[in-house]
């Protein structure tokens, strides 16, 4: 029933649904198939460093090539799931990669565990623009433009981090492209005392890609968002990934609904590394595409 609903570009995500299922069937030992994962995110050694910017903890990893990513993660934060292999996959495609920690060393999680999901929003409603990450991204700023001497920049964001990257592409001077992954933009409003999703889009001023999951809103999925955008001539595209792959896939960290990802049904299978891989390599390709002249 979604596809009819859905635009013509989204269409192409559906009809890889059949070969994502028979991929999921072929055991990791047979000729042809793929390990579950590439590193189990426990045993993951990261590539990268911790520094101190804008009086923030940041993970960074990768060389100048002229373009820098800022990787904003999940409500879990970025010592969660797979948040660094992303980092290093990122660096590995030809790009400065910094992960600013907007939580202080915090996480939503613990509130999850314990079903407290409301204590968990006042928790993060502690971590809006104005007061905490925009000061946050002005250090970060200072470091890429001032201190690595990158060209461009670009963002992506996870769950929360989604919010944090159109935030940041309100300003095309430092931002130049973003990617809202498994958005959850309701953020703004329901925490930070901001305006719906809609006025957020219509804010935006950089080229953004929007990566949806079937547990993810309709707005997000129906063209409703991207045409808030294209009304103020901003380029963007959506590329819908269907079921069997869930909401939080691409750091398998946060769910939705207040629960982890394994929590929500997300499984380590062959779905998840296809998943996980063609976010990547979309991701990569639009930054190729908008962080060069």
């Amino acid at each position: 029933k979604l596809a009819g609903h859905l635009p013509a570009m989204m269409h192409r995500s559906l009809a890889l649904l059949p070969a994502m299922r028979k991929l999921s069937a072929i055991p990791s030992c047979c000729p042809g198939g793929l390990p579950v994962l590439p590193v189990e995110d426990a045993k993951y050694v990261p590539k990268g460093e911790t520094i101190e910017v804008g009086g923030a903890s940041c993970y960074r990893v990768g060389h100048n090539w002229g373009t820098a990513v800022v990787v904003m993660h999940d409500v879990f934060g970025p010592d969660s799931g797979g948040h660094k292999q992303i980092c290093d996959r990122l660096a590995d495609g030809g790009h400065y990669v910094v992960m600013p920690d907007f939580f202080e060393g915090g996480s939503v999680e613990p509130y999850y565990k314990a079903g407290r999901v409301p204590d968990g929003k006042k928790w993060l409603s502690k971590f809006g623009w104005n007061q905490h990450c925009g000061p946050i991204m002005e250090g970060v700023y200072e470091h890429l433009y001032k201190d690595i001497k990158v060209d461009r920049c670009g963002s992506i964001g996870f769950c929360w981090g989604a919010w944090a990257v159109a935030k940041t592409c309100q300003d095309p001077q430092k931002m130049h492209a973003g990617v809202w992954a498994h958005p959850s933009c309701q953020v703004g409003h329901e925490l930070y005392g901001e305006g719906d999703e809609f006025e957020l889009a219509s804010l935006v001023q950089s080229p953004t890609l929007i990566l949806p999951t079937p547990q993810d809103e309709a707005m997000y999925l129906d063209g409703s968002l991207t045409r808030r955008m294209h009304a103020n001539c901003i380029t963007t595209d959506c590329i819908y990934f269907p079921a069997p792959v869930t909401h939080g896939f691409f750091v398998r960290a946060a769910g939705f609904l207040g629960k982890s990802w394994e929590d929500c049904g997300g499984q380590r299978d062959m779905a998840e590394y296809v998943a996980v891989n063609r976010g990547i390599n979309l991701s990569l390709g639009w930054f190729a595409k908008h962080l060069f002249d």
